[in-house]
């Protein structure tokens, strides 16, 4: 699983990036594969509303509060990640707004108006609350956001099993927060994603928050009582903490092999052309945003024009132009006008490269049977 991935991104490429040997490497997930209410931790996850309730401080002795009633994303994955901590490993959890009994827990997450992490509260509905993730993010954060920030190193670190200073870790705990995260901080502090002088085109009711908030007791259910909710609480934890569970897959899996490709082929595009505006993907990976954040991090001047690749099904070679950003269209350097709707015989006769197979219409993106082909497209287009 995790570990096969971390040896195939070493393969990968030339000089590996993550300097983590192989004995070194551990699969992060095998305790979580079931996905059961077991997985947050070794111990069994008890949520429960009174610390007298169903033998309460019978585990670990560790007990994290939260409030009753309707529950949302940030809690739900707040108390899911705070259980993967060495501190906080298979703690109760404690559903109530009762101040007496919140003051006697070990962690409080989402309410009793207190932000301290010295003390572990975590909550950010008081007045002048107004944390934020750091590191260029400015949302304000709710509890997922706020345990997230405080141990989302020691969790990515522990699922790596590396220390919490390597640099890889700290590359995962910003991509993580950046493409998950953020956005359960944002929707429950009422952060919409766009402006909102137009009204929204369709209606988006299929995200995580979304889906934990249906878990919540239905109104018209007989049975509306602390029990009912709290078996419903602990599917949200489980909701919420298998899909962050799932990011980080993704992020050691496919995200941190894609990075370190792509960076060994930015930092060897002069070997491919001297202009140093054509890079060579020698494994097609996704590359797009790792591309723009390298070049940022690296200052590379002169930027990528074109991406060469090869396509996997056809095994002919792709020129595709790098956009002027990740989620833009328009290219830094489209194809040349000329070239683009043609294909084939016609195509190279006019280009005067054999091999050619075509040209978008828009410019963005062109093929060749060979890799030398290819490249003598991206450097014709260097020209033009």
């Amino acid at each position: 699983m995790l570990a096969a991935a971390w040896r195939l991104s070493q393969r990968a490429v030339t000089s590996p990036l993550l300097g983590i040997g192989r004995s070194q490497i551990r699969n992060p997930f095998s305790t979580m594969a079931s996905l059961s209410p077991a997985a947050a931790s070794p111990k069994r996850l008890r949520v429960y509303s009174s610390p007298a309730a169903d033998g309460a401080g019978a585990g670990s002795g560790k007990r994290v509060g939260t409030h009753n009633g309707s529950f949302h994303c940030d809690e739900a994955l707040g108390c899911f990640l705070i259980r993967l901590t060495s501190q906080f490993a298979g703690a109760d959890v404690v559903r109530t707004r009762d101040s007496q009994i919140l003051d006697t827990l070990d962690a409080v997450l989402d309410v009793g108006g207190v932000y301290d992490p010295s003390r572990h509260r975590y909550d950010h509905h008081q007045k002048g609350f107004s944390e934020v993730f750091g590191h260029g993010f400015n949302t304000k954060l709710s509890s997922a956001g706020l345990v997230y920030k405080h141990f989302g190193k020691e969790i990515i670190a522990k699922e790596l099993g590396v220390n919490e200073d390597h640099e890889d870790v700290h590359r995962l705990y910003l991509s993580i927060y950046k493409s998950f995260v953020e956005a359960l901080d944002a929707i429950d502090n009422g952060i919409n994603q766009y402006d909102t002088d137009q009204p929204p085109k369709y209606v988006n009711s299929t995200h995580l928050s979304s889906r934990v908030g249906r878990l919540n007791p239905d109104w018209t259910d007989p049975d509306q009582s602390p029990e009912k909710e709290n078996a419903a609480f602990e599917q949200a934890m489980i909701l919420a903490g298998s899909e962050f569970m799932e990011s980080v897959r993704f992020h050691v899996k496919s995200w941190l092999p894609a990075r370190s490709i792509v960076l060994e082929c930015l930092k060897s595009r002069e070997n491919i052309d001297l202009s140093g505006e054509i890079m060579v993907l020698d494994r097609f990976c996704p590359w797009k945003l790792h591309l723009f954040e390298l070049e940022e991090e690296l200052k590379t001047d002169p930027l990528t024009k074109y991406v060469l690749y090869q396509d996997e099904r056809s095994k002919s070679w792709r020129v595709q132009a790098v956009g002027v950003a990740p989620d833009r269209f328009e290219s830094r350097k489209a194809l040349p006008e000329k070239w683009r709707g043609m294909r084939d015989d016609e195509l190279s006769a006019e280009i005067g490269i054999p091999g050619c197979v075509f040209v978008h219409m828009s410019g963005f993106i062109g093929g060749n049977k060979t890799y030398e082909g290819a490249l003598e497209m991206a450097r014709a287009a260097l020209k033009c």
